[in-house]
């Protein structure tokens, strides 16, 4: 009995032992499924992002914003050429559609449009200037403007000597021409500088005329101004005479923030307003002048009757009907103001905004 006893101990922990080592084993076991199953995870990820297209659309609105900021500019008419192959080489890259990067590609076509875009305000701006013969106001602006200008042109029409031409844009592989349009400048940075500095030489010129022509016509609406106080068109116009002076004030708002035609107009307006309503004023006391004259040698002539009448036949001390007496008060007594005091006060001088880089 007890060997049977020792035999079923023998045989439990036997099997005990067997239990437990074949669990250690799955434990140890498990985990390496685990992490080889993370590992092809973590890798079908990576995979995933690789392939996952880029989105150029920020680049795109960009480029086409510029784009349109050419065409108002008028680039479809001073640069006909060259914008319609830099538009080519846009649309292409609209319409490629391969999932790629082509931010670098549209930040250069970009850059295109807007050195299109300045030439072409430029363009524009000497056209005015040349019409109304501003250039002696700002002569040395005006000369680095033309040859700013020139050197755009020269580096324009280099880009489009080349074999890069529309219809080759067209028919050549969209991802390849697209990145080559204006690969013929030979320093992209200066192409766009040469367009800027154009613009900028050619408004500073415009800028200091009519900052000139401001000033000059500023001191006219004054001096019309002081003509309609001398004949005290602040008190027989008031309502006219205030909108007169808010011309000039209007004007000297322009004129400090930069806006020197828009301060030139206003004054203008004042000087003419001011000049009709200081004739007119003028005029009007004339004739009321006229009619105060004869009215008092009407007075005179009734007086020099009634004089000789007290002498041929006197009405003595006695009241007469119709005839106040000498004392008696008929109007109430008038306090005038001081016509001076209703004179608007304007500065004989105003500060100017300095030229701003457009």
């Amino acid at each position: 009995m007890k060997k049977v006893s020792l035999l079923f101990c023998a045989s439990l922990v036997l099997l005990f032992a067997s239990c437990k080592s074949t669990q250690q084993v799955a434990e140890e076991e498990t985990p390496k499924v685990e992490t080889v199953a993370e590992e092809e995870k973590d890798s079908a990820g990576e995979q995933a992002q690789e392939e996952k297209p880029v989105d150029n659309g920020n680049s795109l609105e960009s480029c086409e914003a510029s784009r349109k900021a050419a065409i108002e500019a008028g680039a479809k008419e001073y640069y006909a050429d060259a914008f319609a192959l830099t538009d080519t080489a846009f649309e292409a890259l609209k319409n490629l559609n391969d999932g790629k990067d082509h931010n670098a590609e549209l930040a250069k076509l970009k850059a295109c449009f807007d050195a299109l875009a300045n030439a072409s305000k430029a363009r524009k701006l000497k056209e005015r200037i040349d019409a109304e013969g501003l250039a002696p106001n700002a002569q040395a602006d005006y000369d680095a403007g033309e040859k700013s200008l020139a050197e755009f042109d020269a580096m324009a029409k280099a880009a489009l000597s080349v074999e890069n031409t529309v219809e080759e844009i067209k028919s050549a592989a969209l991802s390849v021409r697209s990145e080559s349009a204006f690969s013929g400048i030979a320093d992209p940075a200066k192409f766009g500088k040469a367009a800027l500095d154009a613009y900028n030489s050619y408004y500073a010129v415009y800028f200091k005329s009519y900052k000139k022509f401001a000033n000059e016509e500023r001191k006219n609406a004054l001096a019309q101004k002081k003509a309609a106080d001398a004949v005290k068109a602040q008190i027989a116009r008031k309502a006219e005479y205030k909108e007169c002076a808010d011309l000039i004030i209007k004007g000297d708002q322009k004129y400090s923030t930069s806006n020197p035609e828009g301060a030139y107009k206003d004054y203008k307006a004042a000087s003419a307003s001011f000049e009709a309503l200081a004739n007119d004023v003028a005029a009007k006391r004339a004739q009321a002048q006229k009619a105060i004259d004869e009215a008092k040698a009407k007075v005179k002539a009734s007086s020099e009757y009634a004089e000789k009448a007290d002498v041929e036949k006197p009405l003595g001390d006695e009241p007469v009907a119709g005839i106040e007496a000498e004392d008696t008060v008929l109007l109430e007594k008038d306090e005038f103001a001081n016509p001076d005091d209703q004179i608007i006060k304007i500065d004989e001088s105003v500060q100017s905004g300095a030229v701003e880089e457009r």
